[in-house]
């Protein structure tokens, strides 16, 4: 997750400790995460009008929005964030963001493999098997306190600028932990009847495929057969799912990949676009145009300008 340290409108009282944050490293779509020096986190104050492409990392996400909403789409899945809503997405889970107005947001990567030593680590585990969205109507009875306890983690975090009080913070996290994998928690799939569960998993691992498989040959005739669905009923239950349909879930997919690759100079456009599933260059550039509003070769030229 990116963040410009000289960026002007950030608040003073929101620059890192120990040393600002460089740049993010994305490798085929695996971020290295750039935690503080010696440390096992990184949290962000983040007012950027700009979206991220498909990421994933071994870190535990938390986002926040404090001032306007936030789009996340996590495993396919869109999820629009209000002000205050905390947003759990599990480590290794790929997601991007869209933001295309002002706002401002909390946005915390924490490591915790470790914690894999405790007894019950097991229940965070089912906790984090999906992303988990927190707010005053999914967890009625601590969100408040969950929501304190987050408040504690920023004061803490942002209190001292050169050192990471991570045992507090991390107690802090541990709290919020405990509070959301008690046993009277309700998890919403366990709500659902035995055939809702069945198409929500079956969807899970087309979207996981598609996150993979991009770069093929897809139809919707094959993405139906591989839940085993006609494609007329398919299609609309892929819309309740991922609120858009297969054919754009597939461009944006490709769309977002693309601009992964356009970093790297040393491929080409046409190269790009056959290596993202595209059957020749000018159905890429069409593609592309329509969803980021520009050339793929204008959006090269803006990244070589922001890295300069």
């Amino acid at each position: 997750m990116p963040f410009i340290e000289n960026e002007p409108t950030t608040p003073i009282n929101y620059l890192q400790p120990i040393r600002q944050f460089i740049r993010r490293t994305v490798n085929n779509e695996n971020e290295d995460v750039d935690f503080v020096p010696k440390a096992n986190m990184r949290i962000w104050y983040n007012n950027q009008v700009e979206g991220y492409s498909v990421h994933k990392h071994d870190a535990l996400e938390i986002v926040m929005p404090v001032e306007n909403d936030y789009k996340y789409i996590v495993d396919g899945r869109k999820f629009i964030l209000n002000a205050n809503d905390i947003l759990f997405i599990p480590p290794n889970t790929s997601h991007e963001i869209e933001c295309d107005s002002e706002g401002s947001r909390f946005i915390y990567l924490f490591e915790i493999s470790f914690l894999s030593n405790f007894y019950d680590f097991k229940e965070l585990t089912e906790f984090l098997k999906e992303p988990r969205l927190v707010n005053i109507n999914s967890f009625p009875s601590v969100y408040s306190q969950v929501f304190d306890h987050i408040m504690q983690i920023n004061d803490t975090y942002f209190m001292y600028p050169s050192k990471v009080m991570e045992m507090t913070i991390y107690s802090h996290l541990l709290a919020v932990f405990g509070l959301l994998t008690r046993k009277d928690q309700v998890n919403p799939i366990d709500s659902m009847d035995s055939k809702q569960k069945d198409n929500y998993y079956k969807f899970k691992s087309l979207i996981s495929y598609i996150n993979s498989h991009y770069m093929d040959d897809l139809s919707l005739e094959y993405a139906a057969t591989f839940v085993g669905f006609t494609k007329f009923y398919f299609a609309r239950l892929f819309k309740e799912y991922t609120d858009t349909s297969f054919y754009n879930y597939l461009s944006l997919r490709r769309i977002s990949a693309s601009k992964t690759l356009l970093s790297d100079n040393e491929l080409s456009i046409t190269e790009i676009a056959f290596q993202t599933g595209f059957n020749n260059l000018s159905s890429f550039c069409r593609c592309f145009q329509r969803y980021e509003k520009c050339s793929p070769s204008a959006y090269r030229s803006m990244l070589k300008r922001k890295s300069n």
